[in-house]
C-alpha cells in the first residue's frame, strides 16, 4: 500500500514541529531526580546545591515522581532526560526509569558512568533507553581526577562505559572543554572514535546557581575553543549549513526564542516545574499543583520583551554565539546584556566560516 501524503519526511517533520509549538504540547522534558552526586567536579552548576542544608526542601519521593511521568506522559511528552546530580546514587532510580518507558518515553540517561553495575545494566537490556550519555572529562585518570576531585573515580567510569557497550546499550560520550583538560581533548574524542560511540563537547561553562563565579576561571580562550570546534570537518559544514539556514534571524520584539516553555520544559529534583534548567524563576510548585496547571503558567517566558538598548538587536551573528537570555542573567545578572565571551565566540565563529568561502543564506 503506498503512503498518499505529498509530504517528505523533512517537510512533514517540519509541519509536526510547527504544530506542537502552536499548540504548546509538552513533548520534551528533563526530569531531575537528585542533586546528589558522588562526584565534585569544578566546573558543575549545581554548587552548593549538591550538600544541602537542613532548611532545603527534601527531594520528590518515589510515588511523586511516577505519578509526574504519569501526568507528563498525558500532556504530550514524549522524549525525557533523567538527568541529577547523579541519578543512579537514587535506589529508586529502577522504578523512575522502568515508569518512563512503560509509558511509551523515548528516555536518555545522563550519567558520570561511575556507579554502572549489573542491576542497572540488566534493566538497560530489558527497556533499552534512548542512549546512556557519559561525561568523560579526561583521557588519563590524572586528568579525569582533577576535574572530578574523586580518586578512582576514572577506572569506574571506564568500567561502566565499558560494561554498557558490552551489553549493547546505546551510548554517547561527552565532555566539557576546560583549561585542565585542554591538553587532552583529541585524546578524549580519539577514546570516543575507538569505542565507536557518538561523541560531542561544550564549551560554554557559566557560573553556579548558586552564584558562585569560579567556574569561569577554567573557560578555555576563545580562540582554541572555536579552532577545536573548527577542527573537525562535519562540526564545520553542520555550522555553516546552520548559518545558511538561521542566519538571518535577527532578534525582535521578544527576548526568548527557543523551545523552553513552548514544547520543552524541566522538573528539579524538589519538584518545581521550570520553562528550563537554566531559567530558576517563575517556577511552579509541582507538589502543590498538577503539570498541567503549571505547564500553562511556563507561558510567561515567551511575553518577555526584549529592551530596546539590548545589544543583540540588529547582530548579524547571533546565531553563531549561543544565544541565551538565561545565560546572560547567570553570568552578567541581566537577561538582556549579552557576556563579552559568548559575543567574542559568535565572531570568532563568523570570522572561520566566512574565511573558507563565502555563503548563501537560504530563505
Amino acid at each position: 500500500m503506498e503512503c498518499t501524503s505529498s509530504y517528505s519526511a523533512s517537510e512533514y517533520m517540519k509541519y509536526f514541529n510547527s504544530r506542537l509549538e502552536l499548540h504548546r504540547v509538552p513533548v520534551s522534558g528533563g526530569l531531575e531526580i537528585t542533586k546528589h552526586c558522588n562526584l565534585k567536579c569544578a566546573h558543575c552548576y549545581i554548587g552548593s546545591a549538591r550538600t544541602p542544608s537542613a532548611g532545603d526542601r527534601p527531594e520528590m519521593k518515589t510515588d511523586k515522581i511516577l505519578g509526574l511521568l504519569d501526568e507528563i506522559r498525558d500532556a504530550g511528552c514524549l522524549s525525557l532526560l533523567i538527568t541529577g546530580g547523579e541519578p543512579l546514587l537514587r535506589p529508586d532510580f529502577g522504578k523512575v526509569y522502568e515508569r518512563a518507558k512503560n509509558n511509551g518515553m523515548l528516555v536518555t540517561v545522563f550519567t558520570n558512568g561511575t556507579l554502572i553495575h549489573e542491576e542497572i545494566l540488566e534493566l538497560f537490556s530489558g527497556l533499552p533507553p534512548r542512549s546512556v550519555e557519559i561525561s568523560l572529562y579526561g583521557a588519563t585518570a590524572r586528568t579525569y581526577e582533577a576535574v572530578t576531585g574523586v580518586p578512582g573515580s576514572y577506572a569506574k567510569c571506564i568500567r561502566g562505559l565499558e560494561g554498557l557497550l558490552a551489553g549493547g546499550i546505546e551510548v554517547g560520550l561527552k565532555t566539557v572543554l576546560m583549561s585542565v583538560n585542554r591538553h587532552e581533548f583529541f585524546d578524549i574524542k580519539n577514546m570516543a572514535k575507538q569505542y565507536g560511540v557518538a561523541f560531542r563537547f561544550d564549551s560554554d561553562i557559566f557560573p553556579r546557581f548558586d552564584g558562585d563565579r569560579m567556574p569561569l576561571d577554567l573557560r578555555v580562550p576563545i580562540e582554541d575553543s572555536v579552532a577545536l570546534e573548527m577542527s573537525d570537518p562535519k562540526r564545520l559544514e553542520g555550522w555553516r549549513k546552520f548559518l545558511r539556514t538561521n542566519g538571518s534571524f535577527r532578534l525582535g520584539e521578544r527576548l526568548y526564542n527557543c523551545g523552553a516553555g513552548v514544547t520543552n520544559f524541566h522538573i528539579d529534583a524538589s519538584g518545581y516545574l521550570m520553562p528550563c534548567l537554566m531559567i530558576r524563576e517563575g517556577r511552579f510548585d509541582l507538589l502543590s499543583g498538577d503539570f498541567v496547571a503549571g505547564w500553562k503558567k511556563m507561558a510567561f517566558l515567551h511575553e518577555k520583551k526584549t529592551d530596546p538598548a539590548n545589544p543583540c538587536i540588529g547582530c548579524d551573528k547571533i546565531s553563531l554565539c549561543s544565544y541565551c537570555p538565561a545565560f546572560f542573567r547567570l553570568e552578567n545578572g541581566d537577561e538582556n546584556s549579552a557576556p563579552e565571551y559568548l559575543c567574542s565566540s559568535g565572531e570568532a565563529r563568523y570570522n572561520v566560516i566566512m574565511k573558507q568561502e563565502p555563503i548563501s543564506r537560504e530563505a
